[in-house]
């Protein structure tokens, strides 16, 4: 359960994607390095990374 208002938990979800995101990315720069070698199952507070394509992606929910 978390603390603090709606828009507090709002701010804390968009904050978390945000950083999700970042890692989506340094995902992909792994698998540029060695592909096919990257294996990841990554969520966080209102967020999820899925590979979508050849790449990773951080995606709400």
């Amino acid at each position: 359960m978390h603390s603090g208002s709606p828009e507090e938990l709002r701010d804390k979800e968009r904050r978390a994607l945000e950083i999700g995101q970042q890692i989506a990315s340094l995902l992909d720069d792994l698998e540029q390095i060695a592909p096919g070698s990257v294996h990841a199952q990554v969520s966080g507070l209102g967020f999820s990374i899925r590979r979508r394509g050849g790449g990773f992606t951080a995606v709400e929910g």
